[in-house]
């Protein structure tokens, strides 16, 4: 045994020398550059096995990922426990990633688990050098200091470069050193502080259940056969690991690989890009294909006539202006531009067709599409002309009854037998719209699953609430009184200053609440003495969609303090990440809003039941401290008029 043991030891030696030579060899050596398949660690970022990579990733991609590890090589106090790591990837900009990674241990009888989930982890990867044809790509990596278990926190500098090894075969040699030092909390869950108070900063030595994870030099290098195939051989700063990988399909890949020759460890991944937009959703469909060859003067029958609504655009309250604009409602996409590109197709030969979309009955832009996407501000003349076509109700107006299934969900981490507890619910919601800019939002919700409280699950009314946008002169306001989401009810106004051609935007919300539910008998309703008061101001960067948003104020829970958004828009989701400090703590998270397909379920004459247009969703790393809580009013209006603005229309369009 001792003698293998030194044998071990002697290889370890070895492999970890030859891999800084390869590392710094590999950037003086003239390679042909190849593009290999994507996996990715244990954590969720790109690499091999239990070590990260500097690999270039396209913007826009996103990889969702689950891997299991085996308790001797695991991230728990005692490595006794197997567990598994699901995570999620995003390359919010060209060279930068966000990747966050939650542990979950399983419970064994010799070793029980109280924890639901364990650890959660915010990591950050820039690349610092882009990879050519002469030197490898250069990334650092680090993780958000505010985790109180820091077994898989990652702080490292890593060099790639790839290779043409063979015909059809392609290499990728990674070498990387990890800090021996890592930041975090050094408290305890149940501790209501800021989450970045009792920050520590030590030796990974020090730290009670050190794991040595990623400490000191590491790196490996796979072999990748057709971008299908790929063997993976490294060292992770401690340990000798092999494994091998199958892409499957396009975008899906498998892994395995055995940890020092001792145990396995397995994962999968599937990746897929936010910025390609669907096909079927740009396409006019089957029937349209034909009408295209119909003259000019029949144009205003077939955009108005019914078998033109099968398309997927699902147009409602069209018009045909005298001056050849066409305007035109539809509730079908949260993303506005497949319908400006469907219409762009039906009027190909009218070069100076322009179109002006509605929310809710109300302008809000006129767009033009020839060699690019032109936008100017709708004139009073075409507002005015297009007030006295309109009728009361708007439902008049060519509007189909609308219904759609609105799921409804909130959660936290909760115990083992619960590792998720949560509050989901699903409504059938509908919109009668009454006059220009005004709806009535209601509908019936089906409790699903409570464990968050003891609130009965009995169908009741979903959110009901009066709705008035007004939008003209880069004034927009948004105006609501009912029972809106979060068990409040009340008024709420919300005001922007936002020129869709510009990058600066500002805005205040106010808003007047008090709580309200349904017990098994009635409804309960508390006094309107909740004051939520938000200003804000926000900048969109040139390239790409991204806006960064800094507000600023009074909180549902009577919390004062400061937020920071980082939003990013793709083509049908938006995604961001956010910091924030308030009177009741501090905390990070992220939210999304993405679309539901498959869109519609059933469309009749004059009746149209579907999907949400959109799902948004927010998760903050606290739990129950109450920081910067608020509640939503069917549509945030900053989040509603960054999908008409020029530029995230116009990039759509550029890359058509």
């Amino acid at each position: 045994m001792k003698a293998v043991t030194i044998k071990v030891e002697e290889i370890k030696h070895c492999f970890r020398s030859l891999l800084i030579r390869v590392g710094i060899l590999s950037t003086l050596i003239l390679v042909i550059y190849g593009k290999v398949a994507a996996q990715s660690n244990i954590s969720g970022k790109p690499g091999l096995i239990y070590t990260p990579t500097a690999r270039y990733v396209p913007d826009g991609n996103m990889e969702i990922g689950l891997h299991f590890f085996p308790g001797k090589y695991g991230f728990n106090s005692d490595n006794q426990n197997p567990g598994r790591v699901l995570s999620m990837n995003l390359t919010v900009l060209p060279r930068f990633d966000i990747n966050i990674n939650v542990l979950q241990l399983f419970s064994t009888a010799a070793n029980p688990v109280k924890l639901g989930l364990g650890d959660r982890q915010l990591d950050f990867r820039y690349l610092l050098m882009k990879e050519s044809k002469n030197r490898p790509s250069v990334a650092f990596i680090t993780s958000t200091p505010t985790s109180i278990s820091p077994t898989l926190l990652t702080h490292a500098l890593v060099a790639t470069k790839h290779m043409h090894v063979a015909k059809q075969w392609e290499a990728e040699v990674t070498a990387g050193y990890g800090s021996p030092y890592h930041i975090y909390r050094k408290g305890s869950t149940l501790d209501n502080y800021g989450l970045f108070a009792n920050m520590a900063f030590e030796k990974k030595e020090d730290y009670a259940y050190h794991k040595r994870y990623l400490e000191g030099p590491f790196g490996g290098v796979s072999f990748t056969y057709k971008s299908k195939f790929g063997l993976m051989l490294e060292y992770d700063s401690q340990n000798i690991n092999a494994g091998v990988y199958v892409r499957a399909f396009k975008n899906w890949v498998l892994q395995a690989a055995v940890l020092n020759g001792e145990q396995i460890t397995f994962g999968s991944a599937y990746n897929f890009s936010l910025l390609t937009q669907s096909r079927r959703m740009l396409s006019l469909g089957k029937k349209q294909n034909g009408d295209n060859g119909q003259t000019p003067a029949d144009q205003e029958k077939i955009i108005i006539g019914t078998g033109y609504r099968k398309l997927r655009g699902n147009f409602e309250n069209v018009t045909l202006d005298s001056t050849g604009v066409i305007s035109y409602e539809q509730r079908l996409n949260r993303n506005p531009f497949p319908a400006l590109y469907q219409l762009k197709q039906l009027y190909a030969d009218s070069a100076d067709m322009r179109f002006v979309p509605l929310f809710q009955g109300i302008p809000i832009a006129q767009y033009k599409l020839s060699d690019k996407l032109e936008m100017s501000e709708v004139s009073q003349e075409f507002r005015e002309r297009h007030k006295m076509r309109t009728r009361f109700p708007l439902h008049r107006n060519g509007y189909s009854l609308d219904f759609w299934v609105q799921p409804y969900f909130n959660a936290i981490f909760g115990n083992f037998d619960k590792p998720v507890q949560s509050n989901t619910s699903i409504a059938i919601q509908s919109q009668i719209l009454l006059l220009p800019g005004m709806s009535l939002d209601f509908g019936i919700l089906f409790p699903i699953v409570n464990d968050l409280d003891s609130r009965p699950k009995k169908i009741r009314p979903s959110p009901v609430f009066l709705n008035q946008f007004y939008s003209k002169n880069h004034n927009h306001i948004s105006a609501s009184a009912g029972f809106f989401q979060n068990d409040q009810y009340g008024v709420n106004i919300q005001y922007r200053r936002a020129n869709l051609q510009q990058p600066w935007s500002f805005g205040v919300e106010a808003g007047l609440t008090g709580d309200y539910y349904y017990p098994d008998k009635g409804v309960y309703y508390g006094n309107m003495e909740k004051l939520l008061l938000i200003l804000d101001a926000a900048y969109l960067l040139s390239n790409p969609d991204i806006t960064f948003k800094v507000s600023a104020g009074r909180y549902l829970a009577g919390d004062t303090g400061v937020r920071l958004d980082m939003l990013r828009q793709f083509s049908n989701v938006e995604i961001g990440f956010y910091a924030m400090t308030t009177s009741n703590g501090s905390t990070i998270g992220f939210n999304f809003a993405i679309p539901l397909f498959p869109g519609k379920l059933l469309n009749g004459k004059h009746v149209r039941f579907r999907t949400s247009s959109e799902f948004p969703w927010e998760y903050n790393y606290t739990r129950g401290y109450r920081i910067g809580e608020r509640y939503r009013t069917g549509y945030q209006l900053d989040q509603k008029l960054r999908q008409y603005h020029r530029q995230y229309l116009g990039r759509q369009y550029g890359a058509k």
